[in-house]
């Protein structure tokens, strides 16, 4: 038996003890239950806590002000009222992330983390990792949250391979105990229109359950037709007499739709000036006869938790597919190149894929408290498995031009020639990790992890040559902080591993490494506040850069990069009707070292913005405590569209307000504006091939929801 074939089995086996344990364990008498809590401690809705307990950082149910990273968490009763289409733009006021890279994209979320992507190998979902590559992806929609976590800097000692950034963990909405009924309607300016439901409830004293249904029609931002996208989801909790509890949760997505303007525009035109002006609002340089997009996707969690022989045991496990077809016609510079001369058109390509991913997990966790004389320690063992499977075929043709002034969509675009890409992908991963959090004398933690990965790594191509390979890597985290009353100063080091991609090319090349120094202060001045100061240096070596261009793949070393600055995050209740918030993001990210092109050491990589902020107030008047007005401003500084940083792109402020109106009983209205005063910027721009590509920012969207809960 092969090391790979037997983790497999070993992720079928652990799945089959999961299942059985119920019965397996249950004692011979029952146990009066009465009335049960069920949520998750550290995934529970986090309401008006602004220090909750989360599993970020730790794995283990901790406050924020004790993990020893910065740490942020955004609670659906936040982000709700925000009316949110899509998950990064609830991360826009997080500190550190760099989130919307590309514009409104209506069908993937996109965030760096630090000033490094995070988007494929950084995102999580309750704990377990949504990896992607390529076009196979995970969407999840914002409605199937009660909160979104950001754990900034490396996370490898406890979740293998991923992005030295950080992690963003989707948590999902989990039964918890609650009962009630919500029903929510909502439109905005662009077009975009959604209904949505909910309901959760106790059936006896030892099973509960959420279900919800959400369907939302998109349209507005340059799109052709209106699309649709329909997102379901489910769960049940059930306690049985031995004092576990079994939790399972399956959500099911589809999108059918066209494409958003307003991406992979040239730089001219976009950003600076062209001879013929600049594209309208949301310019689409696609094709209403070609342009589609469909998505299917299916995601299955089950979460068993009991005490075994003194220690408490969570089981996660998770199934999944995403089965998505696309076909795409997108410009790529002008007739003339890169800078438009009078008279040139815009360059088109067409492109067509088909991607099948699957994903299976399994996290088996036990920890335990032990007190060692004065010493206490909160220790954390475990084993965690995970396969990834993308069956897939891409094709590309040179499409039609296209009038950059008044464009004429009359033309027929060429068919799709034979696949370029043909194949199956594999990533196999299994890793021991180990965590001992000790507390001693007056306020003092200190935080050892230590965890070992194999991940086997392989691509059978139809087309061309194979990858199969092996990477093993130790990686691990030491931390220091000290309670001192309200104030929690914290230091911490730790290192991580990504191997590279999956194609062939990667055959030779070594996983990424690197670590990352972080220190810190975490300020709770009153149980309603909370501020965070962190400064950090992240170094990564073995770095490969994969640029955002469909149908040509732009992947590139860049050999060492540094990313070094400090972050600011605050939530402060002023008085009893004004709260502020507050985040401001100061980087310095650096291409240390690059053989292929040394000319663009000490530059700054593209599309990667190094200051950037936002400031809120929200207000409640104290005669009207029915009405919450908000207004917020947001801050974007420059980046570049090219490494070697000769084409700049602009920053600027973004002014936001809105308000949430209980306007009679069991009756909310939440209205919004973003971008009030309808700024036109670029969302960010990168070079593939000698053509800079860039996404328009969006503009001013009015949205209103209007929820009624019974």
């Amino acid at each position: 038996m092969t090391r790979r074939n037997a983790a497999v089995r070993t992720v079928l086996a652990t799945t089959t003890i999961l299942a059985g344990a119920p019965a397996a364990l249950a004692q011979e008498q029952a146990i009066d239950l009465g009335r049960i809590t069920f949520e998750v401690q550290g995934a529970e809705p986090v309401g008006e806590d602004v220090n909750p307990n989360t599993l970020s950082g730790m794995k283990t149910a901790t406050e924020i002000t004790e993990v020893p990273q910065s740490v942020s968490v955004v609670g659906r009763e936040t982000f709700e009222r925000q009316n949110p289409a899509k998950v990064d733009q609830v991360l826009r006021d997080v500190p550190g992330v760099q989130a919307q890279l590309y514009g409104y994209d209506s069908d993937t979320n996109w965030f760096y983390i630090r000033g490094f992507n995070s988007f494929d190998t950084g995102a999580f979902m309750d704990g377990l990792s949504l990896f992607s590559y390529g076009f196979g992806t995970f969407y999840v929609d914002p409605f199937l949250l009660d909160r979104v976590e950001v754990l900034k800097g490396p996370a490898s000692m406890l979740y293998g391979a991923s992005s030295p950034g950080g992690v963003v963990n989707y948590v999902s909405k989990l039964p918890d105990g609650s009962e009630g009924r919500t029903l929510t309607f909502g439109a905005d300016s662009e077009g975009r229109a959604w209904v949505q439901g909910e309901a959760a409830g106790l059936i006896g004293d030892d099973l509960s359950y959420r279900v919800g249904g959400k369907l939302q029609r998109q349209d507005g931002h340059g799109m052709f037709d209106p699309g649709v996208e329909g997102t379901v989801y489910g769960g049940a909790t059930k306690a049985f007499d031995d004092g576990g509890k079994l939790t399972l949760h399956l959500s099911y997505t589809h999108m059918d739709q066209d494409h958003v303007g307003g991406q992979f525009l040239p730089y001219f035109g976009t950003e600076k000036e062209a001879p013929f002006g600049y594209f309208d609002d949301y310019y689409n340089g696609g094709d209403p006869d070609s342009d589609a997009y469909e998505r299917e996707q299916l995601i299955a969690t089950g979460i068993y938790r009991r005490d075994v022989g003194g220690w408490q045991m969570t089981d996660t496990l998770r199934l999944g597919y995403a089965d998505i077809e696309e076909l795409y016609v997108y410009p790529n510079g002008f007739t003339s190149g890169q800078v438009p001369v009078p008279g040139a058109d815009v360059s088109r390509f067409v492109f067509a894929h088909d991607s099948y991913a699957t994903i299976a997990q399994n996290d088996l966790r036990f920890t335990r408290e032990v007190a060692t004389g004065a010493v206490t320690h909160d220790l954390l063992v475990g084993v965690d498995m995970r396969r990834y499977r993308l069956d897939e075929e891409q094709s590309f043709a040179f499409g039609t031009p296209l009038d950059p002034e008044d464009p004429d969509y009359d033309d027929d675009q060429p068919a799709v020639g034979s696949p370029y890409i043909d194949g199956v992908r594999v990533q196999d991963q299994i890793g021991l990790y180990a965590q001992d959090q000790v507390r001693w004398g007056d306020g003092w933690i200190g935080t050892v992890n230590a965890r070992y990965d194999t991940v086997w790594s392989s691509f059978d191509d139809a087309l061309g040559a194979d990858l199969d390979r092996q990477d093993d890597a130790f990686t691990w985290r030491l931390a220091l902080a000290r309670e001192i009353g309200n104030v929690t100063p914290y230091a911490t080091v730790g290192t991580y591993f990504n191997p590279q991609a999956l194609g062939a090319a990667s055959e030779d090349a070594d996983p990424e490494t690197g670590r990352q120094v972080e220190v810190g202060v975490k300020w709770q001045p009153n149980d309603a506040s909370l501020i965070t100061l962190s400064a950090f240096d992240i170094r990564r070596e073995n770095v490969s850069q994969s640029l955002v261009n469909s149908g040509t793949f732009d992947s590139r070393t860049l050999g060492e990069l540094r990313s070094r600055g400090f972050e600011i995050e605050a939530d402060w209740q002023v008085s009893d009707s004004v709260r502020l918030g507050a985040a401001y993001t100061n980087l310095d990210v650096e291409i240390v070292d690059f053989d292929d092109d040394p000319t663009i050491e000490g530059k700054t990589p593209q599309s990667v913005i190094e200051q950037f902020g936002s400031l809120n107030v929200a207000y409640t008047p104290l005669a009207f405590p029915e009405l919450e007005l908000r207004a917020s401003a947001r801050y974007r500084g420059d980046s570049y569209a090219d490494n070697a940083n000769t084409l700049d792109v602009d920053g600027g402020w973004l002014l936001d307000a809105g308000a949430t109106w209980d306007f009679a009983r069991d009756w909310t209205a939440d209205i919004n504006v973003t971008n009030l005063t309808d700024e036109r910027y670029t969302a960010s721009c990168q070079t593939s091939f000698g053509t800079s590509s860039c996404w328009q920012g969006e503009g001013r969207v009015v949205s209103l929801g209007v929820t009624r809960s019974f």
